[in-house]
């Protein structure tokens, strides 16, 4: 029996469905993977909802094509807009040796809160214990301790969205196997774990979003949704160069960061709607993107400098999405910003390699639970004894 499985990726500006199987010996393989457009997302609501349906559907059986396979069931993905993860500690005093059972016991402890009206709590993942002997863990059982403090990273999801998105699937006789926060399955399958166990910011700059996450081990201990994106900067190309849309996101996708504004590139040239070859200031372009890029940047180095303050630490930095990724020399002005180098994101998938399509990836990754046995591990002193962290 072919062991398949279907991701569903709601974007802020596509819906995209990829079909993959596992094979043994070979691994992963990509069967299928499709991309429609719709109106998007927009604080924490779609755009156009009649319009989502139909987009869904085109994606499922667009993949479907592709992959020669009848989809009968699927994994949804829950964007960050539709998102809440937040950290909450608890105490607790064992019989002198950390078991499962005191971990699952912790976890109980500090989930006894009611969460946001309109939310639902979708999973608890521990982000770290301290123990007598003041260390940090990641994993503590069989640890001698008679005390145990934890924290809890617990992922919130919007009722709107489960209970529509499970509506829409019904309807098309498409089985919901089950949701998976993005975010976290972008922690754990884009950034090296020996990355995550030392502390590490993922920032995904979308189309009409930015999410920052910040990981330790196999949880997101903050999480932050910036509402700006690579749209942002095509709408400003509209409306400074009163050019349409289209036009706009070529100019944008044409650009490249870094070249001189000296005058030795006068003109970029982009065909409008009619085919005919118009020509367009080459500096008033980088003047406005690259004001665009640096501010959705800062408010990214906001977060990342108020989490190193907090954990007294300088975090590795991990950059992805579609909204910048594919204008040249992207990297190089995020550097040039923030002073700081994203580190490269290795995706095993010459299908799934472009950065829009990596939480797709991801998401195939986490539903096959491809993460392995993760060793016992302990930092120490990596916040300090008795330090709270968010």
């Amino acid at each position: 029996m072919r062991d398949c499985r279907s991701i569903v990726e709601f974007g802020t500006s596509k819906i995209t469905c990829t079909i993959a199987e596992q094979k043994p010996r070979k691994g992963l393989e990509v069967l299928g993977c499709a991309q429609v457009p719709y109106a998007g997302i927009k604080n924490s609501n779609w755009v156009d909802s009649e319009r989502v349906y139909y987009a869904l559907e085109e994606a499922l059986s667009a993949a479907e094509h592709q992959a020669d396979y009848r989809l009968r069931n699927v994994d949804v993905g829950i964007p960050g807009s539709f998102l809440q993860i937040a950290n909450r500690t608890a105490q607790i005093s064992t019989n002198g040796r950390v078991s499962e059972q005191d971990i699952d016991h912790l976890v109980d402890k500090a989930s006894q809160v009611e969460s946001e009206e309109g939310m639902v709590m979708l999973e608890a993942v521990p982000s770290w214990f301290l123990l007598d002997d003041g260390n940090i863990y990641l994993d503590p059982a069989g640890v001698n301790s008679k005390r145990m403090r934890g924290s809890i990273s617990f992922t919130f999801a919007n009722r709107f969205f489960l209970n529509d998105v499970a509506g829409l699937l019904r309807h098309m006789g498409v089985r919901l196997n089950s949701f998976i926060a993005e975010p976290l399955a972008q922690a754990l399958y884009l950034v090296p774990q020996e990355n995550r166990d030392d502390l590490a910011v993922l920032v995904d700059i979308g189309y009409s979003t930015t999410n920052v996450s910040v990981i330790y081990g196999d949880s997101v201990l903050h999480f932050d949704t910036i509402p700006l994106g690579g749209a942002n900067i095509a709408a400003d190309i509209a409306y400074v160069m009163k050019v349409d849309a289209d036009t706009a996101e070529q100019l944008k996708r044409r650009y490249s960061f870094g070249l001189a504004a000296n005058g030795s590139i006068p003109y970029m040239y982009i065909k409008d709607s009619g085919g005919k070859l118009r020509k367009y200031p080459y500096d008033v372009v980088k003047g406005i993107i690259d004001a665009r890029v640096e501010q959705i940047v800062e408010f990214v180095m906001q977060i990342v400098t108020s989490a190193e303050v907090n954990l007294k630490k300088k975090l590795d930095i991990f950059l992805t999405g579609g909204g910048i990724s594919f204008m040249r020399g992207a990297n190089s002005f995020f550097k040039s910003v923030s002073g700081r180098t994203p580190l490269p994101i290795n995706v095993n998938s010459i299908k799934l390699s472009d950065p829009n399509l990596h939480a797709s990836y991801a998401m195939l990754q986490y539903a096959y639970g491809d993460l392995g046995v993760k060793p016992k591990q302990k930092k120490r002193g990596l916040f300090g004894k008795q330090e709270e962290i968010y």
